[in-house]
């Protein structure tokens, strides 16, 4: 099959199954069930047991963490949306329909995923202009991961972190160097590989590269932020998860400045969520989009500036996720509750590793 035609009909799938999982059959606990064996089978066949039970073990604490908030909100008597006093069983049966509307827009995209591959995106007839990020993207992306397990593994030979345990702020320390080792690595590569796609497609298409080299540093610090959203996932309750996504996010900021920071934000961490979670991409597009502009004002600023700026960035984005979440009806009030203290503690460690992330990357030629 063409790959045209083949990710047409993926893409009818994906809207498909997600209109009538979201929209047509939101509150319908039957439909909502089928779907999710369905899809469950379809996984199971696509990417075999192995496969299937790495994704699952992700979404599982989730699920269980969901329920734990519906039956916490049943004991409390929250009140239900006409405003009667809540049981027990109504809202672990509300909850049920959520938790199954959250398990089933993950599958979805899980199965999308596994139904087109990047080799076959490679051969649609894409434009020069497009292809080059395609490309680019997936050279750095690959490079990330493979760097990071080095570094992780030369870190890991150092005898202080030989320890059986070691303290909150020890193990942070070491994630923040292995990131800013990361970005050291990742920084010079897109500079290499993005000036040679731009002199071969100068070379081959009469100098239509069609950027200035400011492209790939955009596209590197995207690719920055979605692998570190996504390489250091702790299952938090209500869905989502800790990560440093937040900390490259104020640092991209405040090195580069607003546009790089809303680019890197809104769109590195929403294909982290695409990857994973879905569910909270639109929200996470427009929350960590405005999380970097805001780090963003900061980057030509002095003194206090650089402290204000960045801090209410991650306090828009503490409060954007509560707001959005709150206003989904596929996640609800469970979800934001849920979340914000994570999501407190998340902009927290973002302002805080952001900062000295950018401190220590004055002394480095990133």
């Amino acid at each position: 099959m063409p790959p045209q035609i083949k990710l047409i009909l993926s893409l009818l799938l994906l809207l498909s199954i997600l209109a009538v999982t979201l929209v047509l059959f939101l509150d319908s606990l039957p439909i909502q069930l089928a779907f999710f064996g369905a899809l469950t089978l379809a996984l199971l066949f696509l990417k075999g047991f192995k496969r299937w039970l790495q994704g699952f073990r992700l979404m599982l604490p989730f699920l269980i963490s969901l329920s734990l908030v519906y039956l916490m909100f049943g004991v409390l008597k929250i009140k239900t949306q006409e405003a009667d006093p809540g049981s027990i069983s109504y809202w672990l049966q509300f909850g049920l329909g959520r938790i199954l509307l959250f398990a089933n827009s993950v599958l979805t995209f899980q199965l999308f995923f596994s139904l087109i591959s990047f080799d076959e995106l490679l051969s649609l007839p894409l434009k020069i202009g497009l292809m080059k990020y395609v490309i680019l993207g997936k050279i750095l992306f690959s490079n990330a991961f493979n760097s990071y397990q080095d570094i992780g593994f030369h870190q890991s030979l150092i005898p202080s972190q030989q320890q059986s345990k070691q303290r909150f702020s020890q193990r942070f320390k070491a994630r923040l160097a292995a990131v800013l080792a990361l970005l050291f690595t990742l920084s010079r590569e897109s500079r290499i590989k993005g000036a040679q796609i731009d002199n071969r497609i100068a070379a081959c298409h009469g100098g239509k590269s069609g950027g200035t080299g400011q492209w790939y540093l955009n596209l590197g610090y995207v690719v920055l932020v979605t692998v570190a959203t996504m390489i250091i996932p702790i299952p938090i309750p209500g869905g989502g998860f800790f990560n440093f996504g937040d900390v490259m996010i104020v640092f991209i900021g405040l090195h580069a400045g607003r546009r790089a920071g809303a680019l890197a934000g809104g769109i590195g961490s929403a294909i982290a969520d695409l990857l994973l979670f879905p569910l909270f991409a639109p929200i996470t597009l427009l929350v960590k989009g405005l999380e970097g502009w805001l780090s963003g004002l900061g980057h030509k600023s002095s003194g206090l500036g650089r402290f204000l700026f960045p801090l209410s960035g991650c306090a828009l984005m503490v409060g954007g996720y509560f707001l959005g979440e709150w206003a989904l009806p596929q996640l609800g009030k469970a979800v934001a509750v849920a979340d914000l203290g994570v999501n407190i503690v998340q902009g927290l460690v973002g302002f805080v590793g952001g900062r000295a992330l950018f401190e220590a990357a004055k002394y480095l030629d990133i």
